[in-house]
């Protein structure tokens, strides 16, 4: 298993979160169990910043997968037929 770190300094952590907010908006919600018909926030802001960058790296390696498997069907190896 690997482990990405990125060190944001702390004195630009607010600001770095709310510009990334600003452009991903953190909209996801959730039933609120108290007041029927109504919606909590699934994430804070800053629990949206790692999932919507997880969701996104998720979304590369899904990419790079499915490009990998279309190259591989386009361009077959001739000489592997028989």
């Amino acid at each position: 298993m690997a482990e990405l770190t990125y060190t944001i300094p702390n004195d630009k952590l607010a600001e770095y979160i709310s510009d990334y907010v600003y452009v991903h908006k953190n909209t996801e919600t959730i039933p609120d169990p108290d007041n029927e018909g109504q919606t909590l926030p699934k994430y804070t802001d800053n629990e949206w910043v790692r999932e919507h960058i997880l969701r996104s790296i998720r979304g590369q390696i899904v990419r790079g997968k499915n490009a990998k498997l279309r190259d591989e069907l386009a361009n077959p190896n001739a000489d592997d037929v028989t």
